[in-house]
Order: structure tokens, then C-alpha cells, then sequence
């Protein structure tokens, strides 16, 4: 019941993803992943380690232990999806807007006042515990901010005659800094226990008799990476191809992709339950998450450059910088010329 889920949200927040290290070697198969005629300045040296850096941010807002950041940055890191059916929801049948969702949420708890649980005003700071998590927002959403950051740098681009090198230089920063922050969220969403109630050990009923150590987690996240010795060096050979995703409209590949990683929760625990998860298994199943992460990374991030445009607003502002009757920028209108200018 939804009522033990919430129980232990807070524990939820209080969570990491991937350790450093994880979220780090994402990024790495994740650029080493992009193709050869994307711009290729994202793919150099300080530019790799900005997105490397980045990958980590959402989790260093936790150390602030500041409620009204916890509260906007604590659900985007998790979504329990065992807890929609409670609001009649599915994870393939989500609102498309966050706030929708929340609306649906709340209306729900109107409807049907006991089903769910009384709040607890003091055992929840943040006010995160009424949401079962965000996360296929918290990526939807850094997808097209990444998507409008390039349409800002392109119009910058085709007006390059009266663009200063300092806009330039911001706009690709702020490109970097949205694909750094959702690799983050990304490699999350491919750490299974981010996508369960089950998320620090079984909870409810458990007759297959799974852990319910509340460090398992901590354990997934860090440790086992460690005891397989799973490095960026030791994965970039394996790394796969980028996952597709629609330029124009990714919403259900996004929650494919999270489904497929719910789908793993139970056999994480099993691998535990065996013994296996310190094995061979357990290693090939960890580096199955890793690099599935790096793949739909690389995917969503080109499906945000090819949905890229031209500002016509921030065009005509550009325009305005020429002298009365000069000739309006030589620089290639093309996507093929701006990608050019990009490399």
C-alpha cells in the first residue's frame, strides 16, 4: 500500500544515485558515444570534464540541507512506479506536465480520502513525502532546456557578424551545464532502485525473502561498483551505440526507458538473495545499467541538439545590431553550415 511506500520517502531523499564514480563513467560512454558530426567542441578535453563535474551537481545540493532545495530537487532523483496504480496510473500512462501530474495526485487523495495516509508535517520537512517522485519530468524537462540552450547558440551562430565572442562563449557554458545536470538524472533513472518502493531494501510483504537491509541501496550505488572494479577504462570498449529517441517528442522512449529499468528491480534482488551479485552475474548485470545509461544519454542529448531551432525573436534583436542598410549576415543559415561553425 501506498501508505508503507511513503513511510519511507524520506530515506529516499536522503539517497545518492550512482556514487561519483558511476555518474562519471555515464557521462564518459556517454560523449565517447555521440557521433562524428556532432559539435565537436563538446567532446574536447575541458569540456569533458565540466560534463564529468556536472553529472554530480543534483547530488551535491543535498549537502545544503535545505528544505525548500531538498523540496524541488528530491523527488526529480527517483520515481517508486509500484506506487501510480494507487492513483490509478501507469508508468506508460503518465500526465505530460509535472504539474498535471501533482493535480492528478491531489485529486485522487479528495476523491478517495482513505486510501491514503494522513500527512505528518513533522516527519516531512521538505513537504516531498505526497509524491511517489518526479524523475520522468526532471528529465523531460532538462531535455528541452538542453534544445533551447542549442537554438540559442545556433541564432547566435547565424548572426555571428554582430554576436559577441562572450554570448557565444555563454551559450555553449549553458549547453554544458544542462547536458551536465541530466546525466545525472539519467544515470539515476538507470540504477534500478531509483525506480521502486523497494528502494533501501524489500519492503511489505516479501515472500521470496529479499533483503530489507536499508544499506542496499548504498551498496548498489557504490560498493559493488567498487568490488567489480567497473571503470570508464574498463567499459568504453563495450559501450553501445546512442539510443534513439524523437527529436520532437521523446515522452513515451522516456518512460520505455525508465520501464526497463523497473523491470530490473526484482532481478537486482535475486542476484542478491544468491549470492551472485558479487559474481560474474552481478557484474555483468552492473555493467548492463552503466552502459544502457550511456546510450540513452547520448541519445536524448542528440535528440535535444536535432531539436534545435532558430530563435526569430532573438534573430531580429541580433538584426538590430547592423548598421541602418548594411547587408545582413554572411554567416551559413543552414543546419549544415551552423554545424560547421559548431565544430
Amino acid at each position: 500500500m501506498l501508505l508503507v511506500a511513503l513511510a519511507g520517502c524520506w530515506i529516499t531523499q536522503s539517497a545518492l544515485g550512482w556514487d561519483a564514480p558511476g555518474h562519471m563513467i555515464v557521462t564518459d560512454l556517454a560523449i565517447d558515444a555521440l557521433p562524428g558530426n556532432f559539435p565537436a567542441w563538446v567532446k574536447r578535453e575541458e569540456r569533458r570534464a565540466r560534463l564529468r563535474y556536472l553529472s554530480v551537481e543534483p547530488d551535491r545540493w543535498r549537502g545544503q540541507d535545505a528544505p525548500v532545495l531538498n523540496h524541488i530537487n528530491g523527488p526529480d532523483h527517483y520515481f517508486d512506479v509500484e506506487d501510480l496504480a494507487e492513483f490509478g496510473l501507469s508508468l506508460h500512462h503518465l500526465p505530460r506536465f509535472r504539474n498535471q501530474f501533482i493535480e492528478h495526485l491531489e485529486a485522487q487523495r479528495v476523491r478517495n480520502p482513505d486510501r491514503f495516509a494522513a500527512t505528518q508535517p513533522e516527519k516531512d520537512r521538505d513537504y516531498t513525502r505526497s509524491v511517489p517522485g518526479l524523475l520522468p519530468w526532471a528529465v523531460e524537462e532538462l531535455r528541452w532546456k538542453i534544445a533551447s540552450s542549442w537554438t540559442t547558440l545556433r541564432t547566435l551562430e547565424k548572426n555571428a557578424d554582430v554576436a559577441t565572442s562572450a554570448e557565444l562563449d555563454a551559450a555553449r557554458d549553458n549547453i554544458i551545464q544542462h547536458m551536465g545536470l541530466l546525466s545525472h538524472f539519467i544515470g539515476d533513472a538507470a540504477q534500478p532502485l531509483h525506480m521502486t518502493r523497494h528502494h533501501h531494501g524489500w519492503v511489505g510483504e516479501n515472500p521470496r525473502g529479499y533483503t530489507t537491509d536499508r544499506k542496499f541501496h548504498q551498496y548498489i550505488d557504490g560498493t559493488i561498483i567498487a568490488h567489480h572494479q567497473l571503470t570508464y577504462e574498463s567499459l568504453r570498449a563495450r559501450r553501445l551505440p546512442p539510443a534513439s529517441f524523437d527529436p520532437q517528442d521523446d515522452w513515451s522512449q522516456i518512460a520505455e526507458m525508465l520501464d526497463r529499468s523497473f523491470r530490473k528491480v526484482e532481478p537486482l534482488y535475486a542476484l542478491e538473495k544468491s549470492g551472485d551479485l558479487r559474481g560474474p552475474a552481478g557484474k555483468a548485470f552492473i555493467s548492463e545499467c552503466l552502459l544502457e545509461a550511456g546510450a540513452n544519454l547520448a541519445g536524448i542529448w542528440i535528440a535535444a541538439y536535432e531539436a534545435s531551432r532558430i530563435d526569430d525573436f532573438l534573430d531580429r534583436r541580433l538584426a538590430e545590431r547592423r548598421p541602418a542598410g548594411a547587408a545582413s549576415s554572411s554567416q551559413p543559415t543552414t543546419q549544415a553550415g551552423v554545424d560547421e561553425l559548431s565544430n
